[in-house]
């Protein structure tokens, strides 16, 4: 019984690590297509624990041949749910092979993932016939035939040896079962599944979400449009902001939270924010921010950030103005000049500010 339980025991903690099997509490048929004339592509979707959608999945098994070279490829392919390919299975006892039956190395496996992952492969535009150049033959030492060797033209976008594996698997991956699989997910979105795409890390889904919210309701959806400002990949952020609404960058909270992501987020961004700042009236806690991000920014952005700063002169208090102090003896002589020129504008109102450059002026 102790042998059953350990086994047991075993089994369990094997099943916990399978990528989705801590977190799908179901499947459900999604659609069926065939690939080519024949095989039968029978697609999944498998629900997250917490009811959501979560990805889909096919077990498929399908003929590759050529000629009189012909073996049997059994896999299990997985897709996001705008039809992304993510990854595949294999069963322990069907490896892929190459020519001559040679299974695949670990090399093999991660450039076969990297082109399944690439829709824009050369595959795409290619059928099997166009891949070949006949007029050079293989001899197999497995089987008795001979097939054509890789054209030249596609021979980076293949696995070497497996260029019918490759070119089927791509084109079962990326064809019409990746479509099938965007228009399936489309016709059951629901706002909680808005929401899951733009809490998302995967920038697809990001963007996806983005292109899906309502016109005229970005309130709604606010918080994540200026997470995804912040934190969202790749030319994300650059779409969440146009997002965001006229209010958002008069609010003094949404102000001087946007603010504090000068200095922090990559530098195309941090441009861009300043360029939106530089359109409305600025309060108080947004120059404190700013002036407290002076340090992590460029000469160029430092001249934007005073200029920011001066034409906003009124809401500028003490404190945030003497945190720019060292900026008065910048080499660059843009820089202290508009800081000298803050300065002077401030002194009349604060003593400490007044002070400053008294003590400039009797030094020199």
């Amino acid at each position: 019984m102790k042998k059953i339980l350990l086994v047991i025991g075993i089994l369990v903690a094997i099943m916990a690590f399978l990528p989705g099997s801590r977190d799908t509490i179901r499947k459900e048929k999604a659609f069926e297509t065939y690939f080519g004339d024949s095989v039968l592509i029978e697609v999944e979707l498998a629900y997250s624990q917490s009811g959501k959608p979560d990805y889909y999945t096919s077990h498929v098994q399908t003929p590759v041949c050529k000629d009189s070279l012909c073996y049997l490829v059994v896999i299990d392919l997985y897709w996001d749910l705008l039809g992304n390919f993510k990854k595949y299975e294999l069963p322990p006892d069907k490896p892929l092979t190459k020519f001559d039956h040679d299974p695949f190395t670990e090399e093999d496996h991660q450039k076969l993932s990297s082109i399944l992952s690439n829709k824009t492969s050369l595959l795409r535009d290619y059928d099997m016939k166009a891949l070949v150049d006949d007029n050079v033959k293989r001899s197999s030492s497995v089987v008795d035939a001979t097939t054509g060797a890789t054209s030249n033209t596609i021979k980076d976008e293949v696995v070497g040896g497996a260029l019918y594996t490759t070119h089927t698997l791509w084109h079962i991956a990326n064809g019409a079962v990746a479509q099938k699989i965007l228009q399936h997910t489309e016709g059951r979105f629901t706002d909680s599944l808005l929401v899951h795409m733009l809490r998302s890390d995967q920038f697809q889904y990001q963007f996806y979400a983005l292109n899906k919210i309502p016109a005229g309701a970005t309130n709604k959806y606010l918080p994540h449009l200026i997470r995804l400002v912040a934190t969202g990949d790749s030319y994300v952020p650059f779409f969440a902001i146009e997002k965001l609404p006229e209010a958002v960058w008069t609010s003094s909270v949404h102000q001087k939270e946007l603010a504090g992501m000068v200095g922090r987020v990559k530098f195309e961004m941090q441009n861009e924010l300043l360029n939106k700042l530089k359109g409305y009236p600025l309060h108080t806690g947004t120059l404190d921010v700013l002036t407290g991000q002076v340090d992590k920014l460029t000469e160029q952005q430092i001249i934007r950030v005073l200029g920011l700063l001066k034409a906003n002169a009124t809401s500028l208090n003490q404190e945030s103005l003497l945190r720019l102090a060292p900026l008065l003896d910048s080499p660059v002589k843009e820089v202290a000049s508009l800081t000298y020129q803050l300065f002077q504008t401030k002194a009349d109102s604060y003593k400490d500010v007044k002070k400053i450059l008294n003590t400039r002026e009797k030094g020199s």
